[in-house]
């Protein structure tokens, strides 16, 4: 779908209007470690506060599957995120899993809806085993 294509790189880019531009009203996003997060408003002061912490620098997705049918589609794949803080410190890279669900509008436009995506850090030595 061209509409994801459009929407990451309005992440990629931390151009938050654009962004929200693509977000349903009642979307729900379930951040790594975090409570979920319901509906456009709420989603949308979550964004701001997370890019007023880190600007994308990276962001990489891959091996990608996407189901679209009549009213939704799902995408599911990988994700390598780098992050720069704004305070100078080090970067941060998060990569992980991703699946998110777009709903389909009355005027045939598509909508984020949902999305839970979890962080992969390297398993431990003591228990990869």
């Amino acid at each position: 779908m061209a509409t994801t294509g459009a929407f990451h790189e309005s992440l990629r880019t931390n151009n938050v209007a654009r962004f929200m531009s693509y977000i349903d009203d009642a979307a729900i996003i379930a951040p790594p470690g975090e409570p979920h997060v319901s509906g456009k408003k709420a989603v949308e002061q979550w964004y701001k506060g997370f890019l007023t912490k880190y600007r994308t620098s990276v962001l990489v997705l891959s091996d990608k599957e996407v189901f679209v049918g009549d009213r939704w589609a799902t995408e599911f794949g990988r994700f390598d995120w780098s992050l720069a803080p704004v305070d100078g410190s080090a970067a941060v890279l998060d990569h992980g899993t991703y699946m998110q669900v777009w709903k389909r509008q009355a005027d045939g436009t598509w909508r984020f809806a949902r999305e839970v995506w979890n962080s992969s850090p390297p398993a431990r030595a003591d228990v990869s085993h």
